[in-house]
């Protein structure tokens, strides 16, 4: 994997192979800990069935400007409020990048820009999605903090690997002003502020070519911010974890772990609730994947609560963050694309369940 931690390369990258992908990730959470909002725009959605049918086939039409796509998710106490994973024509998307390596990024009537005023980085987030049941979500998120050093991880572990990955924000203030139209609820104001953060994700190739399983997390504690990263490109995980300070420079790095506690689903996706991290400095992060947020044949994402223990500087801290798993090859397993279909959603030809608001949280 290519690990960076550099603003420009947040800018949209040329995709010529089938399969490739990419990916902008926001998640923020409001200083309660009651609401959590996670977005991420596309440039070639890995989990579209089209896509996938067409890579597979060997078509020509499997290349990642063809399907954009934007996913959002706006849970309040631990449950969804709005849910929404659509692929939109091509002609609604654009993807652009100026000479100063600012971004621009439009989906639909969703939009997110990159700004830069001296060290200080600001995304702007403009929703404006309408679901087929009826559910809207409207209002802006943005994202301030200052730019990470792109010296954060060093020499970049492979420059060749099917999957980039950029660590942009990893601590950022988040304000937050929505407006949640629910067809079973009505109306409601959404609006706090709190922590979020940000990622790219970049893909040469399907993503079940360059590993079979990965974990990925992020929490937030009171001084301190860990990122982690645990992929499996064979029988065992490699374990990266960086913690941070809360000004983005780097604290320490946990390279050593296990996991415990494995769990699966009416899929038999199978994954472990408990991570344990640590190093020979005897560092310690106690993960417990406390809460199921999303729950399907290929991933999982989890409200989850941790421990950091540093023991040099008598250092105990709590945190929650967010964490994923996911087993990409179950992607291309057409005997679950049936299911996909229900939650996701090509704005051309929406699935007859999208158009029902009960129906369709039934697939939350």
């Amino acid at each position: 994997m290519n690990i960076t931690s550099d603003f420009k390369f947040d800018k949209p990258a040329k995709k010529t192979a089938p399969g490739s992908y990419e990916w902008w990730y926001f998640d923020a959470a409001d200083i309660k800990g009651e609401w959590h909002i996670v977005v991420i725009f596309y440039d070639g959605c890995p989990f579209s069935t089209r896509y996938n049918k067409a890579w597979s086939n060997n078509s020509d039409t499997a290349l990642a400007e063809n399907h954009p796509a934007i996913s959002i998710s706006l849970y309040y106490k631990g449950e969804p409020v709005f849910y929404s994973m659509s692929e939109y024509p091509v002609s609604q998307a654009s993807f652009f990048a100026s000479k100063d390596q600012l971004i621009e990024i439009k989906v639909g009537n969703n939009t997110l820009k990159l700004s830069k005023a001296g060290e200080l980085l600001h995304h702007t987030i403009e929703l404006d999605e309408q679901l087929p049941g009826g559910d809207a979500l409207k209002g802006t998120l943005s994202f301030s903090s200052e730019a990470v050093s792109n010296k954060l991880f060093g020499i970049s572990d492979d420059m060749k690997a099917g999957h980039g990955w950029n660590l942009t924000q990893p601590r950022a203030k988040v304000d937050c002003k929505l407006v949640l139209h629910s067809a079973l609820r009505g109306e409601q104001q959404v609006k706090w502020s709190g922590i979020g953060y940000h990622d790219h994700n970049l893909g040469k190739e399907p993503m079940k070519n360059e590993f079979k399983d990965w974990y990925w997390g992020r929490f937030h504690f009171p001084e301190h911010t860990l990122i982690f990263y645990l992929m499996n490109k064979g029988k065992s995980y490699e374990y990266k974890a960086w913690l941070l300070n809360r000004n983005g420079g780097l604290r320490s790095i946990l390279s050593e772990g296990s996991l415990s506690a494995y769990m699966s689903n009416l899929f038999m996706l199978t994954a472990a609730r408990t991570i344990n991290l640590n190093n020979k400095e005897k560092e310690k992060v106690m993960i417990q994947q406390s809460h199921v947020l999303d729950s399907g044949p290929f991933y999982y994402r989890f409200r989850s609560d941790a421990i950091l223990h540093l023991p040099d500087e008598d250092i105990l801290e709590q945190g929650s963050g967010i964490t994923e798993y996911i087993h990409p090859s179950r992607i291309h397993s057409s005997i679950f694309f049936p299911l996909v279909h229900m939650r996701y959603r090509y704005t051309d030809n929406p699935h007859w369940v999208q158009k029902s608001p009960k129906l369709y949280r039934w697939t939350w």
